[in-house]
């Protein structure tokens, strides 16, 4: 098996193999690092370099690296639709960008992630509460709203991730962030319907209704509750295509250092876990001035920030299409950005013609979800981080967390205050930030970790494992201060998570090949959906809250069987980030 190559920041860059056409010389203006201009006829007369120019107008060379195969794995692809693209790589060259704009990038990335995370989380902070205000005394709605969402991330993860490896990138996120952006505005509308439909819009509070009209007391109710659903579905989807596509995909090919990865994916954590603290108490605070209508503000802004998200995408991807660059085996330079997305229902093109599939071949195709999950499973098990994904997606098969709205209402049942409750779900937060700000402090650490990140990972994962199991010996506790230990033991145990979930994403970065990184990543997410939907499954079976103590115990014993897949790992691949820290970027393309 071929390690990735990787080098070294400071290193000189490996020279290119020799071209067997002349090599080519790239320009482009101000505003765009593109392949507006190819200059073949005089290329002769210069080296293997593409130059930009930065804002004063003088032209700066970008580094080159060669480019051998990128992954640690594989065999054979089984799957004939990939067209060998790995082939094209193995004689060419890609390019490193020069470190600033590297960071000016990053940058970019994560401001649009901020925004739309903001109103994400508003979103699904209120949701919940307005569903209840329309059917007060019942749980069915917000159990179905969450348990549609985990169901289609089941069913299309795999066909989202694969979507972002072959088709046209700016077509993807366009997709993706108009898809967002139907579902939050016609959400918005079929709410309103729904709350004038049983008379609390006009309320100035987001109690309870006290109308006899509820969500399910009307067909029309009955019916805008099931379009809200799959309103929901495709938000959530359109969503999980944008992670993928900006942090599987786009951030590994335009951040090529280690080091700055490292602090990118950090980031990317904390924007997550100060948008869960932050974003709920705005959403909050907006339901108690403008009651039922909340929902409407909060929507208008989540629509609109889908918009900043878009041209900031844009901007980067206008400055770094140069990435696109391959060079064939023949000298010729390809500009190819995956398939169009018409592709995705008719045949390729042929001669600037669409040919249709026959009906067996669309029956099979693309869109059809299990054709998806199949060949996603036959990549994923053949990858050499499978066993990392896997003990990743392990530590979602538990209840055990200050998040989760089943031991939250378990809790609640036996006697435990909302107070307590609210600083148990901020503290677990808190702890996860606090752990992802001290990840990078600890990777460097000469004493304990000396970058080493397949160390501090196992140090993360068995960390959260011990703690849940002391957890689970203070359960039962009726007295405060060992019933207190119970949940200081889960919050801790989420610094495990966190730091382990940072290591879990930078090595699918590294280690999977570009051209199967979404699908993979797709997978990944349909196995944390399937961990969710098991649980809430194993919830609903127990007949008495007395017997919740089997829910503990299954999910202690998930997390310490995903500690034993990693440590299964650590012992295969203990010195593979002395292969990842050998050199300082990476072999992969958008």
């Amino acid at each position: 098996m071929d390690n990735p190559l990787i080098e070294n920041e400071e290193d000189e860059p490996i020279s290119s193999p020799t071209v067997t056409k002349s090599s080519l010389l790239l320009s482009t203006n101000e505003t765009t690092l593109g392949n507006d201009n190819i200059n073949d006829t005089n290329s002769k007369n210069h080296n293997n370099n593409i130059n930009i120019k930065n804002k004063d107008g003088q032209e700066e060379e970008l580094e080159e690296i060669n480019i051998n195969q990128a992954i640690i794995t594989n065999g054979g692809d089984d799957d004939d639709d990939d067209n060998d693209q790995e082939n094209d790589y193995n004689n060419g060259s890609l390019i490193k960008l020069p470190k600033k704009y590297e960071i000016s990038f990053s940058n970019f990335i994560m401001i649009s992630h901020l925004i739309t995370r903001m109103g994400d989380k508003s979103w699904a902070f209120i949701i919940p509460l307005f569903l209840i205000t329309l059917s007060p005394n019942s749980l069915i709605p917000v159990s179905v709203f969450g348990l549609s969402q985990y169901l289609f991330r089941l069913l299309f993860g795999p066909t989202i991730g694969k979507m972002t490896d072959r088709y046209k990138k700016v077509q993807i996120i366009k997709l993706g962030i108009f898809s967002q952006a139907f579902a939050i505005g016609l959400s918005c509308i079929v709410l309103f319907i729904l709350f004038k439909h049983v008379g609390v819009i006009d309320n100035s509070s987001i109690e309870s209704s006290t109308s006899p009209t509820t969500l399910f007391s009307s067909d029309l109710s009955i019916f805008l509750f099931i379009i809200l659903l799959l309103l929901s579905s495709i938000h959530s989807l359109a969503t999980q295509m944008m992670d993928i596509s900006v942090e599987r995909k786009w951030t590994p090919s335009i951040v090529k250092r280690d080091s700055r990865l490292t602090k990118v994916n950090t980031r990317m954590r904390q924007i997550d876990l100060g948008t869960e603290m932050l974003a709920p108490f705005l959403a909050g605070l907006i339901a108690e001035l403008c009651g039922a209508s909340a929902f409407i503000w909060i929507g208008v802004f989540n629509f609109f920030s889908f918009f900043p998200q878009y041209i900031l995408l844009k901007i980067v991807y206008d400055r770094v299409s140069v990435l696109n660059l391959k060079i064939d085996k023949e000298g010729l330079v390809d500009f190819k950005d995956g398939k169009d997305l018409s592709t995705f229902i008719y045949g390729d093109e042929d001669n600037n013609l669409k040919s249709k599939k026959s009906f067996k071949e669309f029956l099979m195709g693309e869109w059809n979800p299990f054709t998806n999950i199949i060949k996603g499973w036959i990549v994923f098990q053949r990858q050499s981080v499978f066993l990392v994904i896997l003990a990743y997606c392990l530590l979602w098969f538990t209840i055990l967390s200050p998040h989760d709205s089943i031991l939250t209402a378990y809790l609640s049942n036996k006697g435990y205050s909302y107070i307590e409750l609210s600083v148990f779900r901020g503290l677990g937060a808190i702890f996860g930030l606090g752990s992802t700000l001290l990840y990078n402090r600890l990777l460097k650490s000469r004493r304990a970790f000396k970058d080493n990140m397949n160390k501090l990972s196992l140090f993360y994962i068995l960390e959260e494992g011990i703690f849940v199991l002391i957890s689970g010996f203070f359960f039962a506790s009726s007295t405060n201060w060992l019933k207190y230990i119970f949940m200081a033991s889960i919050i801790l145990s989420r610094c495990g998570l966190y730091g382990f979930e940072i290591t879990e994403i930078h090595y699918v970065q590294r280690l999977v090949h570009h051209s199967e990184r979404g699908l993979v990543s797709g997978v990944e997410s349909s196995l944390c959906s399937l961990a969710v939907l098991i649980m809430f499954i194993i919830s609903s079976s127990l007949q008495s809250t007395n017997n919740f103590f089997i829910l503990i115990w299954v999910s202690i014993s998930f997390v310490l069987a995903g500690g034993l897949t990693f440590f299964i790992w650590f012992l295969k691949y203990n010195d593979i980030d002395k292969n990842l820290n050998k050199n300082d970027s990476t072999v992969s393309n958008i």
